[in-house]
């Protein structure tokens, strides 16, 4: 695959770093805005970038904390079709916590176990008890 221009790749780390600074305000609309801006940097079809799955996981984390949690699921799963972001833990946990949010258990539990797996305990540790207690019983099945 070949490399990103780099001048656009300039470009969208610095409006991917604008978007966190506005995230690490709790301003998600206009860290929402920035990580767009980011994502319409990136030639087409974007998911063809490596790039394109940090500015979704981006775009998707932002929309779950924000309470939006079906754009999260749209944004989370899509960027699953990018180079080399599945099997990523947190990717998986946020994507599992938005189907949580929305009532979608059986993909929700799916999709934290991926998290559990790939990135243990510890991806937990600083997320509400309910998301680790809902895959206590598959942790228990898959570890024997």
């Amino acid at each position: 695959m070949p490399a990103l221009d780099e001048s656009v790749n300039t470009q969208l780390k610095e409006l991917c770093a604008e978007g966190y600074r506005y995230y690490d305000t709790e301003d998600f609309e206009a860290a929402l805005r920035a990580f767009y801006q980011a994502w319409l940097l990136l030639p087409k079809p974007q998911t063809d970038w490596i790039e394109a799955g940090w500015v979704l996981t981006a775009i998707g984390d932002t929309y779950y904390r924000s309470g939006k949690f079906q754009q999260a699921v749209h944004a989370l799963r899509s960027c699953l079709h990018c180079p080399d972001i599945n099997g990523n833990p947190f990717v998986h946990l946020r994507l599992g916590q938005a189907l949580y949010e929305m009532q979608e258990l059986t993909h929700a539990r799916k999709e934290l176990l991926k998290a559990y797996h790939s990135g243990g305990r510890m991806m937990f540790d600083n997320q509400p008890a309910q998301y680790l207690d809902s895959i206590n019983d598959l942790i228990g099945e898959h570890s024997a």
